[in-house]
């Protein structure tokens, strides 16, 4: 009877430690990671799994990161890795291959996951980690504007083609001073903000110029920008600053959402990443609200460019829980919460969701998200980038502003680059 007792007793513990198991989450601070907030209630009911989640701007989910995880400890059991930062983390990383099965939801097949997003998570050609939403630019042009029959009469008049989303990059110039010069709305809304996203930015135009910032080859980086070709691409985004907002200078994603939604005049043109969509449709925050028309981005001199910004999700090998942390996974991947996910206005990284009929009339940006996934490109993946982001914003920046001529800030990034990696003993 003792024993029987004391079996008893243990198997209660047993399954009290269980349902009291907790996992500490790492997420950066957007639409999307909020949307699966509201979820994972469900997730918890079903599982006993408790879920904390802590959210961070993406420069600081770097650099908590970087403190927080380690080879012998980790205070996160999963963390989002923005795409430039799987080289750095890759060492701390489970290889998925190794995940272990999920007792209440099957194991990702990593075919599910639309190809130009799972490269992100491949490094030394392992799957590092499960890239997760399909983050990559997207176009937005005021339809109000472009439709308008007078707008449309003088613009003709004046240029010669027909007013509509900009095809080119020269359309874009065009048609944002247009609209600019009278008045109507500023013409272009630029990303000056954090270090990563001028880094996109800079890649949009130095690629849709024809000319790599950084390239693998021969196991080693160099340096590859055709300076020609790379100021060529500076300048004309100089050219769009002048026709940018007031204080275009700083703008982040907050301040672009302001100028585009919230200024009565508004904004004609600009890229998006797509988990932010879904506030500029919210006709409670949003003056534009059903008056945008969604595309892929305006094609450069030499081709059309989508910087892809994707997060993969990795388990720490100093995680204690990785199969509660595995099991959260296969859950947030699943075809369920991907169309839910999307119900929200937000873009995972399941083909399977994107491309569902049902969603075609409801969510027009998810067709112009796939014909963007047609042209996706990478920024620049090594474990220097952190270094080598900051010195192409404080160049960037400054040559696109007029502090400094375009062809000194793009000797700038390329010198101080050069520098970084031969530090780095590429």
């Amino acid at each position: 009877m003792k024993r029987t007792a004391l079996a008893i007793l243990l198997s209660v513990l047993a399954l009290g430690f269980v349902a009291a198991q907790t996992i500490n989450v790492l997420l950066w601070d957007d639409p999307y990671p909020k949307a699966l907030q509201q979820m994972v209630p469900e997730f918890e009911k079903a599982t006993g799994i408790k879920v904390n989640i802590e959210m961070l701007q993406p420069p600081q989910v770097y650099t908590k990161t970087s403190v927080a995880v380690g080879k012998d400890s980790s205070d996160y059991d999963l963390v989002a890795m923005d795409e430039g930062n799987v080289p750095i983390f890759s060492s701390l990383m489970t290889p998925y291959s190794t995940w272990p099965a999920g007792k209440k939801f099957p194991k990702t097949d990593p075919k599910t996951v639309t190809p130009a997003m799972l490269d992100v998570g491949m490094w030394n050609g392992q799957l590092i980690g499960l890239p997760i939403n399909g983050n990559l630019y997207v176009w937005m042009t005021r339809k109000d504007l472009i439709e308008n029959p007078q707008y449309r009469k003088d613009f003709k008049a004046k240029y010669n083609y027909d007013l509509g989303v900009p095809k080119t990059f020269q359309q874009m110039l065009d048609m944002g001073t247009f609209f600019n010069d009278r008045g109507i709305a500023a013409g272009f809304g630029p990303f000056n903000g954090g270090p990563a996203g001028v880094l996109g930015e800079a890649i949009f135009m130095w690629e849709s110029y024809g000319t790599t910032f950084i390239t693998f080859a021969n196991g080693t980086y160099k340096v590859t920008l055709d300076k020609d070709k790379a100021v060529q691409g500076m300048e004309l985004y100089k050219k769009l600053m002048t026709i940018s907002p007031k204080g275009a200078e700083t703008m982040a994603h907050v301040e672009r959402q302001a100028a585009f939604a919230a200024d009565p005049k508004g904004v004609f043109s600009m890229f998006i990443w797509p988990a932010q969509i879904a506030a500029y449709e919210d006709p409670d925050k949003s003056l534009v609200s059903g008056k945008i028309v969604y595309s892929a981005p305006p094609t450069g001199p030499a081709k059309r460019v989508a910087v892809r910004g994707t997060w993969a999700l990795g388990i720490p090998l100093a995680s204690k829980q990785k199969q509660a942390a595995a099991e959260f996974v296969y859950w947030w991947a699943s075809k369920d919460i991907a169309s839910r996910l999307v119900e929200a206005n937000t873009v995972p990284a399941r083909t399977d969701a994107l491309t569902d009929p049902k969603f075609a009339k409801s969510k027009p940006w998810l067709a112009a998200i796939a014909d963007s996934m047609k042209y996706a490109t990478a920024r620049p993946r090594l474990k220097e980038i952190a270094q080598i982001q900051d010195v192409v914003k404080k160049y960037w920046i400054m040559g696109i502003t007029g502090q400094m001529p375009c062809p000194d800030a793009v000797d700038a990034i390329m010198n101080e680059t050069n520098a970084i990696l031969a530090k780095a003993g590429y």
